[in-house]
């Protein structure tokens, strides 16, 4: 866990700039599709943005490779008519536009489960022939 969080930190200062700027389309486009998905209920639309051998990190769990872990959340969101919305707060992309980290907000609400949580996350996206897919995502809920 420490090695994937120090190669990502040394990632994104090493080779990075920092884009709040000019944040590049194709990747707020990632966002975007995300909150659309979210919002649209679509389970599936939400994993096909994820790459089949994503890392997985979530709060007090192991991290896991694949696509179970973002399969069980966004099921169980999607299934308890949950909302969720993510918001860009960083953007760091290699000058070879060969990796990126977004790093942002999240608000989910699951009013069935009792759900009502502000919470940070954070993407390592890698360009694929279709856009950007995430490769890495890791998040974590704040605590009141």
């Amino acid at each position: 866990m420490k090695r994937l969080l120090s190669a990502a930190i040394i990632a994104v200062t090493a080779t990075t700039a920092f884009a709040d700027s000019h944040e590049p389309a194709s990747l707020t486009a990632v966002n975007d599709r995300f909150n659309e998905a979210a919002a649209a209920g679509d389970a599936e639309a939400l994993i096909g943005l994820y790459a089949d051998d994503t890392l997985w990190i979530e709060q007090g769990k192991r991290v896991t490779q694949g696509l179970e872990g973002p399969r069980q959340l966004f099921e169980f969101v999607t299934q308890n008519a949950g909302e969720v919305t993510h918001t860009i707060d960083h953007l760091f992309v290699s000058e070879d536009e060969t990796l990126a980290v977004m790093i942002g907000s999240v608000e989910a609400v699951v009013k069935r489960a009792g759900l009502d949580a502000t919470g940070t996350y954070l993407f390592v996206l890698k360009p694929e022939d279709e856009g950007w897919e995430i490769v890495t995502d890791m998040w974590h809920q704040h605590v009141e």
